[in-house]
């Protein structure tokens, strides 16, 4: 079995760059693990432990449907948590609302599900997490840089392809290995 998530790589630009370490700077008394910057995406699927007659079956689906998408163009902006102010547990980026990213998606998980893999109850909120939060002491901080950095657009990119992950938990952090690459239609290959 291979622990697997689909994803896009996000290329992080300067303004991404300088509010991590920011807040990197900032939160330095605080239990957090950050994500290295050189391993950001946008999850669009976590299929979890997948068998190797899976692993091949999400490929072929990928394969199929990916190259029938134009590249989408996505923004980043804002800063927000998942959970609340009082229980933090994920600092992400957030993105404007992209219709070719939301049909890729609904289309994965129509195609996903019928080999097995339910797209989940959750409503899909593309992001980048910056970091997981262990623990909080100064959640007057934490909610000031949230304010600070709300509204902030970072940059706009052009996702040229989806990347099928396998991701091997270590002590160090995850290792992500692609299995597949395919690129959109009127991406650079």
């Amino acid at each position: 079995m291979q622990r697997t998530f689909i994803a896009l790589r996000a290329e992080p630009q300067k303004k991404i760059s300088d509010c991590i370490l920011h807040l990197q700077d900032a939160l330095c008394m605080e239990k957090i693990k950050w994500v290295d910057q050189d391993k950001l995406h946008i999850t669009l699927h976590f299929l979890g432990d997948t068998s190797p007659e899976l692993v091949s079956a999400t490929g072929k689906i990928l394969e199929e449907t990916v190259p029938g998408f134009t590249s989408p163009e996505v923004v980043f902006r804002g800063l927000g948590l998942f959970r609340s102010i009082r229980d933090p547990r994920v600092l992400w980026i957030g993105m404007d609302p992209d219709r070719i990213l939301q049909d890729l998606k609904s289309m994965l998980d129509r195609k996903l599900d019928g080999v097995g893999f339910p797209a989940g109850e959750r409503k899909f909120s593309p992001h980048l997490t910056l970091a997981r939060i262990k623990y909080i002491k100064d959640r007057d901080l934490l909610e000031g840089l949230i304010e600070e950095y709300r509204d902030c657009f970072y940059q706009k990119s052009r996702m040229e392809k989806l990347i099928y992950y396998e991701s091997i938990l270590r002590s160090g952090g995850p290792e992500y290995h692609p299995l597949k690459i395919v690129h959109f239609k009127y991406a650079p290959s």
